[in-house]
C-alpha cells in the first residue's frame, strides 16, 4: 500500500532506546520501557521464594527502580567481593540480601505456613540479621497497625536499627516504615 505525498500517516514510528548494559556480575532478567529493570547474579539458584522475588522485583522496575536478585555465595569468593563488596567492614559482613534495589540492600522474609500473628515479628527478627531494610511477606493480610506497631516497638523500645520495612501483598509492594 502506497502513502500519498503529503499525507499523514496514521502511526509514529517508536523511538528505541539502547539497552543498558547489566552491572557486573549480573545479567539482564528484564527490561521495561520507564528505564526499570530486573538483573540475576551470574550463578544464581533458584529458592523457595524465587517466585515472591520476581513479583516484588517486577513491582519495583515498573516503579522504574534497577533490582538486582542476588543468590547466596561465600564470602571469601570473588562473587561475593564483587556483589556483596559494600557490606564488608558492617554488621551485615558475610550476609547475602536477596535483593539490591537502586544499589541499596534488602531481605525480604517470608513465612512457612499456617499463618500466626508471631510469625510477623520472627519475618523481621530474620530480616534484621541480613539488612536493615527489610521486605516481608503479607499475603494473610496482618493489619498494617500490628506490623507498624511490632516495628515501633524494636525501634524505639528496643533501639534496634531499621530503616525501611516494605510490605509484599498478592503482587504489591507498599512502604509502611521509614526512617526520618
Amino acid at each position: 500500500m502506497k502513502i500519498k505525498e503529503g499525507a499523514r500517516q496514521r502511526f509514529s514510528v517508536a523511538e528505541v532506546k539502547p539497552v543498558s548494559k547489566p552491572s557486573e556480575g549480573f545479567h539482564a532478567y528484564k527490561e521495561f520501557s520507564n528505564g526499570g529493570r530486573i538483573e540475576m547474579m551470574d550463578g544464581y539458584t533458584r529458592k523457595s521464594d524465587h517466585k515472591d522475588l520476581i513479583a516484588i522485583a517486577q513491582d519495583l522496575a515498573k516503579q522504574g527502580k534497577i533490582v538486582q536478585i542476588t543468590t547466596n555465595s561465600h564470602f571469601k569468593s570473588e562473587a561475593y567481593k564483587r556483589v556483596f563488596g559494600a557490606l564488608v567492614g558492617t554488621a551485615y559482613e558475610n550476609k547475602c540480601p536477596d535483593l539490591i534495589i537502586d544499589g541499596v540492600f534488602y531481605e525480604y522474609e517470608s513465612y512457612c505456613p499456617p499463618f500466626k500473628r508471631v510469625k510477623i515479628s520472627n519475618m523481621i527478627s530474620k530480616g534484621l540479621k541480613q539488612s536493615s531494610r527489610i521486605i516481608i511477606n503479607n499475603n494473610k493480610g496482618a493489619s498494617h497497625r500490628r506490623i507498624r506497631r511490632n516495628i515501633f516497638n524494636r525501634t524505639v523500645v528496643e533501639k534496634q536499627n531499621i530503616d525501611e520495612v516494605w510490605a509484599y501483598e498478592k503482587g504489591k509492594t507498599y512502604l509502611l516504615y521509614k526512617k526520618q
